[in-house]
């Protein structure tokens, strides 16, 4: 691919929209807004009341609070939708270019509004992490977003929770072979956890901040837990983590820990504000109380959790209890196309109750979508306001073509007489209408298009990769379909596998290698 560094590309001194949302979901839009910026930084804005000049309207750009990255999508790797454990079991990665996946991914976001993203990298290969966390980190600057890099560390239960040899009953004598292989060749957590500073002293920058990714609890041995919340606090990093994700999780780490799994994490020490947690749909009452006096983060990531068969997270509950939450993809958005805009109006809808008045409130929804979202992203709380000072990291969108003949009146007449725009946005709004994309005061897309380069060229190479990675590999998919199944046979069963007669230590391996 041929791309331009986003070091390389000019700053964009001034910016003009129709309409400026400075502080969505709580300020009316500045018409004739003009944004001057500096040092990747806003410096002044201005504007007037009269009619829009133009049928576009700004706001602060999107975040996306927990992400993997893909570049060829999960459905064409045998990931097709189910419940989580058969998901992950089906789920292949093929051995492609990292800095060409991940390129293709962030700039699928930057297309769709997205200027900042958690990216939980999926790769377990720890003798190519660090080569890996180069080729991401090098996408990211040609994109030209925010990526909050999560190094991956897990070291046990790769298959199912709980002794792994369980498994084997249910697959065939070759599956057998080589579940048993890659169990004995598990790498050592240790080497997993020292990567991460290493990683960082190498690849750390304003736009690109590096976090200790333990993939899970029930995927992470206790000691392992307690060495990234030592390493944590030494370091001052941010760690990045999911959380009672799916019912047979909640089911399997309730057993294991009878004090409660939440509980276990802050006796180690690993609640603290430089926490996020993704999903926590299963999370309790006294759990989320927990969770909000320490000061973490949820990533809720609602599309991924219906695909799934997750649950809906508890959100009200994330409220009622003063527990921050923001918004994210996964990977999975509703259809598959990274569109912030269609995943956050699904959110809205999904969380917003019952009653006469809104339990989500557009107010609350942009607090979350956009300031507690990039709290996951290096655990400041001052985004989402556009105002001097604040970071230039801004997405606008075509108005006018997300009104056009909906409205009965004319969506540029005088502000009083005009449909709130925060309501329009919310309701119409996808990444089909997002034209430009600054981010630290650089542009990142132009009219639509990425800055840096070709999407539909970058999306063929890929294809080509990861064709040939199949055609080497027959019977990789196949593979795949058997451990699925095999995984959902255990869990029928097992009972969904309660988990009583499982250690907190046991069946450690590195995970299917496909």
């Amino acid at each position: 691919m041929t791309e331009r560094p986003m070091t390389e590309r000019p700053m964009t001194g001034r910016l003009s929209a129709g309409r400026l949302l400075a502080e969505p979901g709580r300020a009316p839009a500045l018409r004739n807004a003009e944004v001057t910026m500096a040092g990747g930084r806003i410096a002044g804005i201005a504007g007037s009341g009269a009619a829009p000049r133009d049928g576009r309207i700004a706001l602060p750009a999107a975040v996306n609070a927990h992400d993997h990255g893909y570049g060829v999508l999960p459905l064409a790797l045998g990931g097709c939708d189910d419940a989580l454990e058969c998901w992950i079991a089906s789920f292949l990665r093929l051995p492609l270019d990292p800095r060409l996946e991940a390129a293709l991914a962030f700039g699928r976001m930057a297309l769709s509004g997205i200027g900042a993203t958690v990216h939980c990298h999926n790769s377990l290969a720890v003798d190519r992490l660090e080569s890996e966390a180069d080729g991401v980190a090098r996408a990211a600057a040609e994109v030209g977003i925010r990526v909050a890099f999560s190094c991956p560390v897990r070291d046990r239960n790769p298959w199912i929770y709980g002794d792994q040899r369980d498994l084997l009953p249910y697959l065939d004598a070759a599956d057998r072979a080589a579940m048993e292989a890659a169990l004995a060749a598990a790498a050592p957590a240790h080497r997993q956890v020292e990567q991460v500073e290493e990683i960082a002293a190498a690849h750390e920058s304003e736009l690109f901040q590096v976090q200790y990714g333990p993939v899970g609890p029930q995927w992470c041995r206790d000691d392992t837990l307690a060495r990234i919340a030592e390493a944590s606090a030494l370091h001052g990093r941010r760690v990045h983590m999911h959380l009672l994700e799916s019912p047979r999780q909640r089911r399997w780490l309730d057993a294991t820990y009878p004090q409660g799994i939440v509980r276990f994490l802050d006796d180690i020490g690993l609640l603290s504000p430089r926490l996020t947690v993704a999903h926590g749909v299963h999370l309790t009452e006294d759990e989320c109380a927990l969770l909000a006096e320490r000061g973490i983060t949820v990533a809720v990531n609602t599309s991924s959790n219906l695909r799934m068969r997750s649950g809906l997270a508890p959100v009200a509950r994330f409220m009622q209890h003063g527990l921050r939450f923001g918004f994210g993809l996964d990977g999975a958005a509703h259809d598959d196309d990274q569109d912030w805009f269609r995943d956050l109006r699904l959110a809205r809808r999904v969380h917003n109750g019952t009653g006469l008045e809104p339990a989500l409130p557009p107010a609350r929804l942009f607090d979350a979508a956009l300031r507690d979202g990039f709290r996951a992203i290096d655990g400041s709380g001052d985004y989402g306001i556009l105002e001097p000072g604040a970071r230039a990291d801004i997405v606008v969108l075509d108005y006018g073509a997300m009104t056009g003949g909906r409205l009965l009146g004319d969506p540029d007449e005088a502000a009083d007489e005009a449909p709130d725009e925060t309501e329009v946005l919310l309701t119409w709004a996808h990444g089909g209408h997002v034209r430009d994309l600054v981010v630290a005061g650089r542009p990142v897309v132009t009219a639509g298009r990425l800055a840096a380069f070709d999407l539909p060229g970058l999306e063929r190479e890929l294809a080509r990769q990861a064709r040939r990675a199949a055609a080497a590999d027959p019977g990789r998919f196949a593979r795949g379909r058997r451990r699925r199944e095999a995984v959902r046979a255990y869990y029928a069963d097992s009972g969904a596998n309660s988990g009583a007669d499982s250690g907190p230590d046991s069946g450690a391996g590195a995970g299917p290698s496909g």
